[in-house]
């Protein structure tokens, strides 16, 4: 049952992921961080997918049992971290704020501007935990080989 649980975690967080990709592709209007929003929650969407697949065929591939608490977890904190991500992106793209700009160029003036890059920031680095979390199972898995 236990694999059962942590390969829907997978799956739900890419469904959700992707589909807020996909919704966001069709918020895009001008160039502005939208677009940035809707490529990272299409392909991380993907790339959650792929990691719900390496944990299912590393035992089956005859490397070590996955610790099932850590491996439901992770898919949804990589994801939640990542739609957290891209709100605060489509936030601050819906002010108006350019892609390609950085630091002062980018001229976050008002609160919500502010906002939406300290949410997409805060979203990016519980994004990176998820993902060295993979990382820690994965490596964990292969090194403990059957």
């Amino acid at each position: 049952m236990g694999e059962q649980r942590y390969l829907r975690s997978a799956l739900f967080s890419s469904i959700v992921l992707f589909l807020a990709g996909g919704i966001l592709g069709f918020m895009i209007v001008g160039l502005d961080i939208v677009i940035p929003a809707h490529y990272h929650g299409a392909t991380v969407g993907v790339s959650i997918a792929f990691m719900g697949l390496s944990y299912y065929l590393l035992p089956r591939l005859g490397y070590g049992p996955l610790p099932p608490r850590l491996t439901f977890w992770q898919p949804l904190l990589y994801g939640g971290g990542q739609l957290l991500h891209i709100t605060g992106l489509a936030w601050t793209g819906g002010y108006g704020v350019q892609r390609k700009t950085a630091g002062a160029a980018q001229a976050l003036d008002r609160t919500g501007e502010v906002l939406g890059m300290g949410l997409m920031g805060i979203g990016g680095l519980i994004s990176v935990i998820g993902g060295v979390l993979f990382l820690v199972i994965a490596w964990r898995s292969m090194w403990a080989r059957r």
